[in-house]
């Protein structure tokens, strides 16, 4: 079903960036965002749904999807996360300098006021030529008239890069809140693996015992006894294994947090329960919220303006400048109203050849232009496949947990009988080690399923911008507040200077 509505923003989305055919190429400025037809045309078939193809509530998501894992640890760490995360600190810093830059760009309509001043003295040392004092004490004062918009322009230029870069700011709160919550459920899973190894090893202890009295009793054969000892090495070096992949999740958290990489963190005693679905929404949803597509959007707006800034660099320039200054020859008269001098002018400049500079470069704004607008269109594509893979991802992982937790219930009984065959001397060793395998790689595979539903619900939730946590109005600026204690002390001094 195709959607009747067309998501139109400032920016018509549907042709502008490529989304549909149906409306017309918007103006900004002057000038329109895409100046060719052809802008449109890589992408003209693309078409959006009206829903998802899974199967979803059309709700909203959650928000605040963090808390809805009801995991109390996990809220702690986002939370810190958001507040110490490097990452998230450069992204204030980028806005900060986008923020000067405003002021740079506004800096430009107003006078610019400069003033000099020189003292000199002749010294001849005759009646004839006696020696002098020169002052002069001069001002400089330019000024351009925005005859075009040019500043006008520039200002709104660097106005949607603030905005592009608070989108980058929400991304950069978002990814760290996906990443931290996706780290802490692979913290889990390496644990909850790391204690099925354990246990692992002591079954395996206990068959290879069980395996020595048969040997021992004549029942068994020697090889018999070798394989039980193998296997029960080969769970010790998988336990070995699983101990380092937990160090090594952990560290990667504490670095998200900002931390040491110490190896401090401990997991919880099991996954949390994965909350029921809330809504996702439509794809319209996805454009208005992911900051991604939104620091898009801004930047894509923003290179509109700046073709319009490239072709009125070719139209002429009127400029107002006056010098007024002091001339003396000592200090005293140089206050002397008659020595007053003051030149005004009004300076039109018009390029007349540069080379083909100023055209290359309105090409070239204009090729930067779909370049954005393609990366755009292919930035959207990948937001609505990570929606409907996680969408899809929802129901076929619950049919795979649903199985594994019947594989796992089977295997284990069938384990608990081939070991009582078996210590009866009606089965064989081999019978009772797959047993005791498929028993072990179900649990496995069932801890992986229930940790893969959960990292697909932050993923979905990412996906579909973040809720509160891809939404800049939650998170404000004194965040960043914090004192140097979190930094080392090496570049906490160096700052400072």
């Amino acid at each position: 079903m195709q959607i009747t509505g067309v998501y139109k923003r400032t920016i018509s989305l549907s042709a502008a960036l490529c989304l549909s055919a149906c409306a017309g190429i918007p103006v900004i400025g002057n000038s329109p965002l895409a100046p060719k037809p052809a802008l449109v045309e890589p992408a003209r078939d693309l078409q959006i749904t009206s829903g998802w193809s899974g199967l979803a509530p059309e709700d909203l998501p959650d928000t605040d999807w963090v808390a809805s894992f009801d995991d109390p640890v996990l809220v702690s760490l986002v939370n810190e996360a958001l507040i110490e995360n490097r990452n998230i600190k450069a992204a204030y810093a980028r806005l900060d300098a986008a923020a000067s830059r405003l002021k740079i760009s506004k800096a430009d309509r107003k006078p610019i006021l400069n003033g000099s001043a020189q003292v000199a003295r002749n010294q001849r040392g005759n009646d004839i030529f006696p020696s002098s004092n020169n002052i002069n004490l001069n001002t400089n004062i330019s000024w351009e008239w925005d005859l075009w918009g040019r500043v006008r322009d520039r200002v709104a230029t660097s106005q949607l890069d603030i905005e592009a870069n608070k989108a980058d700011l929400a991304g950069a709160n978002l990814s760290v809140a996906g990443q931290v919550s996706q780290n802490w459920f692979d913290l889990i899973e390496a644990r909850l693996l790391r204690e099925l190894s354990d246990r692992e090893v002591v079954t395996r202890e206990r068959s290879l015992r069980l395996t020595q009295r048969r040997y021992e009793g004549g029942v068994a054969e020697s090889s018999d006894v070798r394989l039980a000892s193998s296997t029960l090495a080969n769970a010790k070096a998988t336990r070995a294994q699983r101990e380092q992949t937990f160090a090594n999740i952990s560290r990667g958290l504490e670095v998200l947090l900002s931390r040491y990489p110490a190896q401090e963190l401990e997991a919880t005693t099991d996954l949390p329960t994965l909350p029921e679905l809330g809504g996702a929404a439509n794809p319209q949803y996805v454009l208005t919220k992911r900051p991604d597509l939104l620091a898009a959007e801004a930047r894509l707006r923003s290179q509109g303006l700046q073709i319009d800034e490239a072709r009125r660099a070719l139209r002429p320039s009127l400029t107002f400048q006056a010098n007024p200054g002091l001339l003396g020859t000592s200090i005293a008269n140089t206050f002397d109203p008659n020595a007053f001098a003051a030149t005004i002018a009004a300076n039109l400049t018009r390029p007349l050849y540069q080379g083909g500079r100023l055209k290359a470069n309105v090409t070239q704004q204009r090729a930067i232009l779909q370049q954005q607008a393609e990366d755009y269109a292919n930035t959207a594509l990948t937001a609505f496949l990570e929606v409907e893979n996680a969408l899809d991802a929802e129901r076929l992982l619950l049919e795979q947990e649903t199985a594994l937790r019947q594989a796992l219930d089977d295997s284990r009984k069938a384990e608990e009988r081939l070991e009582l065959r078996y210590s009866e001397g009606l089965a064989t060793i081999l019978q009772l080690l797959d047993a005791q395998s498929r028993s072990l790689t179900a649990e496995g595979q069932l801890i992986a399923a229930r940790k893969g539903r959960l990292s697909n619900r932050v993923q979905l939730h990412v996906a579909l911008g973040g809720g509160r946590f891809g939404d800049l109005d939650n998170f404000p600026r004194d965040v960043l507040s914090s004192d140097n204690k979190t930094m080392p002390s090496n570049l906490s001094n160096s700052l400072a200077q």
